[in-house]
């Protein structure tokens, strides 16, 4: 019986939080993964991970 009972309770949670989760990526899918910086090399950083994410798809 409690075994019936933390399935239902993890089911509560963990589904909804699976939902969340993938519609938060979803709707922030168009926007960059590279953070966002400050200071004289984030300039240089941004484009080689933008680079980097790039060849990472290509290579999928």
């Amino acid at each position: 019986m409690n075994a019936i009972v933390m399935i239902i309770l993890l089911a509560v949670i963990v589904v909804p939080a699976a939902v969340l989760v993938y519609r938060a990526d979803r709707q922030t899918s168009h926007l960059s993964r590279v953070p966002f910086g400050f200071g004289p090399d984030s300039e240089r950083i941004h484009d080689e991970l933008v680079v980097l994410n790039l060849r990472r798809r290509d290579c999928a």
